[in-house]
Formats: structure tokens, C-alpha cells, sequence
């Protein structure tokens, strides 16, 4: 049997683990399959048939497929090498847009561009009548760019990843420096873990096999979050930005809406009726049955870019200024409307 390249490295990846939540999420439904929407990232054969690469029409998933390990090994060798796969140069976003993309990595970003974007959030408000900013529709869900979208992140404005406001300009492609502006360039494709020893050579705070330790990387003077503290690294302004934007989120739900919210990241959907008022999402009411349903047009655009942020794990180091935008320009749109919460810091150009 001939040696396969990375086979070990490749087993040991979150891409093998076929017991995570990733594979095994359908395995309580009664034919034990994985619908179209979701074959195409979640399984090998999904992904197959979504490039064509079986014989079907490219582009689309048409049928379930199986979570039977033997049939769907997790994201296995064959779902990115491909002759399919090798000669793709275009990714299609879910605003529509399309971007040329002539590195190895274009065969990452059909799974990690997302699902949604500025298009879907204002498909969800037309398809409940497009009711006023303000007022709340039980027919408005709640639109999750779903995880790791780190691709759609990357590419930012120019493929409206984040829900976008009127008016503003946003950040696009996050061109990291020669060395570094693959995916590849940053994360081992077979271990997918971060390549930290590439960036101890320009940023000194980096420690080399220490992963935590990108999170301190700063190269701006400008104090976005508005604490004082310039010092702090890019991540830690970004996750005090998204804590006081879901204080605000829940500020406006409760004294504008009148129906209070809270967020749980480990429940879908992750909003939830806060019904006791104590701006935490208890495990009683992380229940699909009290998922908020009290949503407007303004909270659901605020709360999709929350949601955004939160998904991204790396969205400090994939296009921290984009994430920044986005947060503090749905916190002062809510803050027009009665959040209680005003703008904070200075909004990245």
C-alpha cells in the first residue's frame, strides 16, 4: 500500500474526529442522514457532490447523505484533494458576491465563508413584511452566520459578511504581509492548528507554541474600545467592544421591545427569552420552545453581528477592524433607539 502524505497529522485534526458534534449532530433522526443544506461541509460525500466531483451537477447538494462513518469519514483526504478542488479559483459567498481566489486555500472558504450576510438579514425582515425599525414580529427569526467563518470574516466588505449599515464604509480583505496571506501561510491545512512560531519573527509578545499568546498582538496606538488601556492587545479590545454591544442588545430588547433577551453561545438558537430578568440564560431556559421571537429589524441586524464575532474565534487576527465596525455601529444605532447604552471608543477606518 503506498504511503499517504499527512495521513497521521490529518487523523489527529478536528477534520477526523468523527465524534464530534460536527459529525454525529443527525444521529438521532430516524434515517440517520445529514440534510442537503448541511452534507456539503459536514460530510466527504456531501462535499463531493456539492463540487461535483461525483458525476452531480457542481454547485448544489440535492440529496441527504449519511453519517455512517464508513460513508462520511468526518472531512477525509479526497474532499480537498480532488481534481475538482485543484481547479477551483472562484468562491461564491452568501451575498451572492464572488471572489477570485488563485492560492491552495480557495478550497478551504466554500466551508468557511459562512451562510449568511447583509443579503440574508434583510431577507428575514422583507419576508415578515419589513416591519418599521422598531417594531417586533413573530415572523423575523434570528439569522446565524453560522461557525467558523473565518473565510467571510477575512474578506469582510467586499463580501458583506457582517450586516452592514447604510452610510458607513467598511473594511475589506485583511492583507496580513507577504508571509502571511494564505490560510495556509497561518494554520497547518492537515493539523489545522496555528502556526505561532511564524509570528514570533515581527511580534515579540508572541510565544512559540503558545497559542493564547497571539491574543496580545497590538499594532495600533488607537484606543477603539474607549477603557484607556492601549497596551491591551487587538482581542482583548474586541471582546470588551462585544460584551457591551449584548448589554446593549438586551438594554433595547428589554426597554424598547419590552421582552427581555439574553444569549447562550452553547444553545441554538443562542437568543433566548430572559423570563426571570436576570440577564443570564439559566439551562432552563436554553430551550428551543423559549427562543426570542419578540425580534425587530434593528435588534436582529445588532444581534447577527454579535453573533458574527462571537462564531469567529481568530476574527482578532482575520480582520479585527471589520469585527470592530460592525460592533460599534449596530451599538450606536441601538443607542438611537433607546438601548441606554451610547457609543463607546473610536470606530476603526
Amino acid at each position: 500500500m503506498p504511503e499517504i502524505p499527512h495521513l497521521e497529522q490529518w487523523r489527529n485534526s478536528p477534520h477526523a474526529d468523527i465524534t464530534r458534534e460536527a459529525f454525529r449532530h443527525w444521529d438521532e433522526e430516524d434515517d440517520k442522514m445529514i440534510p442537503e443544506d448541511c452534507a456539503r461541509c459536514h460530510s466527504t460525500s456531501g462535499r463531493l457532490d456539492f463540487l461535483g466531483a461525483d458525476g452531480s451537477a457542481a454547485g448544489v447538494v440535492d440529496v441527504k447523505h449519511p453519517t455512517d462513518p464508513a460513508n462520511a469519514p468526518g472531512v477525509a483526504c479526497m474532499a480537498c484533494h480532488n481534481d475538482v478542488a485543484r481547479r477551483m479559483t472562484t468562491v461564491t459567498f452568501p451575498s451572492g458576491i464572488e471572489q477570485e481566489v488563485f492560492t491552495s486555500d480557495v478550497r478551504c472558504m466554500n466551508c468557511h465563508g459562512g451562510r449568511a450576510s447583509t443579503v440574508q438579514v434583510f431577507e428575514a425582515i422583507e419576508k415578515a413584511g419589513s416591519p418599521s425599525d422598531d417594531m417586533s414580529s413573530a415572523d423575523i427569526a434570528f439569522v446565524n452566520i453560522h461557525y467558523r467563518a473565518a473565510a467571510a470574516s477575512r474578506f469582510g466588505g467586499e463580501v458583506q459578511a457582517g450586516f452592514e449599515y447604510d452610510g458607513k464604509d467598511y473594511a475589506g480583505f485583511y492583507f496580513h504581509d507577504q508571509d502571511s496571506q494564505t490560510c495556509n501561510d497561518c494554520h497547518s491545512p492537515h493539523t489545522l492548528e496555528v502556526k505561532v512560531a511564524a509570528c514570533t519573527e515581527c511580534h515579540k509578545e508572541v510565544v512559540a507554541g503558545d497559542e493564547e499568546s497571539l491574543r496580545l498582538i497590538r499594532t495600533s496606538k488607537i484606543d477603539f474600545d474607549g477603557n484607556g488601556n492601549t497596551a491591551e492587545g487587538i482581542d482583548a479590545e474586541i471582546k470588551t467592544i462585544h460584551a457591551y454591544l449584548l448589554e446593549a442588545i438586551m438594554g433595547y430588547a428589554k426597554d424598547v421591545v419590552g421582552t427581555a433577551v439574553g444569549h447562550d453561545a452553547h444553545a441554538y438558537p443562542y437568543f433566548f427569552q430572559d423570563t426571570d430578568g436576570s440577564g443570564a440564560i439559566e439551562e432552563s431556559e436554553a430551550k428551543f420552545p423559549n427562543r426570542y421571537q419578540s425580534w425587530t429589524p434593528r435588534l436582529l441586524k445588532a444581534a447577527y453581528n454579535y453573533q458574527l464575532v462571537q462564531n469567529d474565534v481568530g476574527i482578532f487576527t482575520h480582520n479585527g477592524y471589520y469585527a470592530m465596525q460592525l460592533m460599534l455601529d449596530s451599538i450606536e444605532d441601538l443607542a438611537q433607539a433607546g438601548s441606554g447604552f451610547e457609543s463607546i471608543g473610536t470606530r476603526p477606518e
